[in-house]
Parts: structure tokens; sequence; C-alpha cells
């Protein structure tokens, strides 16, 4: 697709040349070496910028065009809904400008993105429709791996850091004799499940692929996130906010709730699972000062996975996990929009942090915080205010670890503003 970029781009001369020519012939008074490279070396680097942006203006120019193109053939033979006409134009020519930008094999990952939009079309003309529990669908087509081909093209893996490996290798264990574990994560990217496989994958074979994220209505419905969705295990749930629309199918969504809980509980009885969860119910949001911060969670939703792990008879553990990936998929400003959002890509790090387990058994003696009152009594007030107190605990250990990540990537070229 990119294989030919306008000659204009490719005109652009050698930055040193550039320098050359801009340079009087004409006497001055001696300068400092230093001082002349680092002048030197300021002006070469400005030049290179202005051509990567020229090439990255035609780059995109050119896919705009090609998708385009490909856009008004399938529509002529699939019934695409018009809000997703320009959400994938949008999508594919943001996501394949960055492929080419980042300098990755512009064939290949345009025979991934062409898979792609096959499935999305196929999807278009029949939605697939996902059970309370989904398994990840590897055969005939395997989606968990076009679903990490497809965000590999546009994560540098290479500076993704990932904290806590002594938690991983105790989940590990916990996990292989029985245990059930549970991620209290933040969430901030639609492909955070694509992410958390792409960084794990290398190096804890089978962790990612073995984990099941409870994912809401939103990337079940959606067409273009149902062949990411397809390839993961899931828990499919409808959330709180969009139960009672429309009104006259909230019974059938109720009803389907209940099964998802059925299914929790046999899982949490066999052992042996990981489950990921966002306890804030959706994507962390920018604040005041236009940075992300991780979102308030929600106590019920802590709470309902405490009371699963102990009717169901079976030691589970409780970890937090910071995940810094907005920067690669980010959300949308608005919050509740319509399913067919807008989606843009960006060639970006991103970062991920285990936290120290959290002992639940301490949270049902009163002390998950230190100085807790002495006089702590069993009621359904003291019950209530621990619970949020848990909460308040969890969600502090993510953001400290998150605004750890923040810090250490602020320096990297893909988050300077």
């Amino acid at each position: 697709m990119l294989t030919a970029i306008v000659s204009a781009s490719a005109s652009f001369m050698d930055g040193s040349a550039m320098i050359r020519g801009a340079v009087p012939t004409v006497s001055r008074p001696a300068v400092a070496p230093i001082m002349q490279v680092n002048v030197f070396d300021q002006m070469k680097d400005a030049a290179d910028k202005a051509a990567k942006e020229v090439k990255g203006a035609a780059a995109e120019a050119i896919v705009k065009e090609k998708v385009a193109a490909k856009l008004a053939k399938a529509q002529e033979k699939y019934d695409i809904p018009e809000q997703y006409v320009n959400v994938m134009g949008g999508f594919f020519t943001s996501y394949m400008t960055e492929v080419y930008k980042a300098g990755n094999d512009v064939d290949y990952y345009e025979k991934v993105l062409t898979d792609l939009f096959r499935t999305v079309l196929e999807r278009s003309k029949e939605p697939y429709k996902f059970e309370p529990f989904h398994k990840a669908m590897r055969e005939p087509f395997d989606y968990y791996a076009l679903g990490n081909d497809f965000a590999s093209g546009v994560i540098n893996a290479a500076d993704s850091p990932v904290k806590g490996m002594e938690q991983i290798t105790k989940i590990q264990e916990q996990v292989a004799a029985g245990d059930n574990v549970v991620l209290y994560a933040n969430h901030q990217s639609e492909a955070d499940p694509q992410i958390f496989s792409v960084l794990l994958d290398p190096i804890v074979p089978g962790f990612a692929e073995q984990t099941i994220f409870v994912a809401g209505d939103r990337v079940t419905t959606d067409l273009l996130a149902q062949p990411f969705s397809m390839g993961r295990n899931l828990l499919c749930i409808f959330s709180k906010k969009h139960i009672e629309n429309p009104p006259e199918l909230k019974s059938e969504k109720s009803r389907h709730n209940r099964n998802v809980m059925k299914e929790m509980g046999r899982m949490f009885k066999d052992g042996g699972k990981i489950i990921w969860v966002a306890p804030s119910g959706g994507r962390d949001r920018k604040d005041a000062n236009g940075e992300y911060e991780v979102a308030p969670f929600d106590s019920k939703s802590i709470e309902m996975f405490r009371l699963m792990a102990d009717k169901a008879g079976r030691t589970t553990h409780f970890y937090p996990l910071s995940m810094l990936t907005y920067n690669v998929c980010p959300p949308p400003e608005q919050v509740g929009g319509a399913v067919g959002e807008q989606r843009t890509v960006k060639f970006s790090p991103a970062a991920l942090h285990f936290g120290e387990e959290v002992d639940l058994e301490e949270y049902q003696a009163g002390c998950v915080v230190d100085n807790f009152p002495a006089d702590c009594v069993e009621g359904p007030e003291m019950r209530e205010k621990l619970r949020d107190l848990l909460t308040e605990h969890i969600h502090s250990i993510v953001q400290e670890n998150y605004s750890g990540l923040t810090e250490e990537m602020a320096t990297h070229e893909a988050f300077k503003k």
C-alpha cells in the first residue's frame, strides 16, 4: 500500500546536505567546535523532523485514498451500517499511517489489516452473539493471533516496561496449585487485552492466553471490536449503564447477567483461573490538567469478587494491576458514547505494573488500612465502611504504581506533548 510514497517526500535531501546549503559562505569569527556541533545537530534534527512530517502526511493521504476505495467496493457487496463506514475509514487510515511512520513492515501489516477488514465485513452481515462465557476462538481461524498481530503494529514493545515480574511468578504458582487469581486493574484502552498479550506473551508464554477478561457489552456489540473480542476468554456482562437501554431488553439482559454470575461461580469452584476486571466499570479519562488518572473503583464490584471467592470455598488471591495504555489507542473524550465510536491509534510504548497481593482476610478483620478504629464492630454499616476502605486501598495502590509508570515514561518521545 505504501511502498511508493509521493515523490515530494522522497525528494527531501539528506539532513547534512540541507545544513550545508543553509550556511552562508562569509567570514565569521571563530566558533568553538562544540557550539558548531550543537547548532548543526539541532538543525539536522529539525530537518529530519520536517522530513518525517512531510512523509507522514504524504503516507496518510495515500492510505486514506486506498482505504476509501476499499470501503466503497465493500459497501457494494456488504450492507455496512453507515456509521461504521466513517469509523473504519478513520481507524484503518490511522493504523497504516502509524505502521509506516514507525518503520514497520508495511506489506505484512497490510495483510493483517486485510484479515481484520474481512472479519469485520463478515460480522456486518451476521454479528457474532457472545454467550455469558466466551472461550477464545483459535480455530479454524485464530482470532487471538489476529488481535495480537494487529496490535503489535502500533505497540513499541521494546520500550514497554513490565513491572512486578515477581508477582507474576507467584500468580503462576498459585494458579498451578488450583487457586484462583483476580486482577483488579485500571482500564484505559479498548485494546487493553491485546496490549496485555503483546507485552506478556514473549516473557511469560501462556499467561495472557489463559486470562479471562470481564467485558462490557460495548466490546461485544461493536462491529469493529467483535473480531478482537472473539479471540479472548470473556465473561460478557451488560453494564449498569446499558442494562435498561432499550427498556424492552432489560429482562433479557438481566437474565444474561444472572447466567454470567452462575458461570463465574462455577469457575471459582473449579479453580486455577486468572480473571481480569476493571472495577471502575469503564476507561480512565483526563483530569482538569489534561492528564489521565485512574478512575474511581466501584466498591460493589470489589466486594462481589470477594463474596464469589468465599462462596466457592477455594483460595483466591487478589492483585492490583496498573496499566498505562491510553497512548496506543486513546479513549474518546466523551463518556458513554454510542456504539461505533471513532478510533485512532499511535505507535507508542505501553506499560504494566503488577502490585503485591492484597490480603482480603485482613480486610474482613478490619485491618486493611493503618490505624483502623479499635472499636470496630460487626454490622451492616461497618461492613459497608470496610468495603469502601478496601476499595480505596486497592485504588491507591493502582494509582501509586500507575504514577510511577507515567513518571518513567514521561521522557519517552511518544509521551511528550
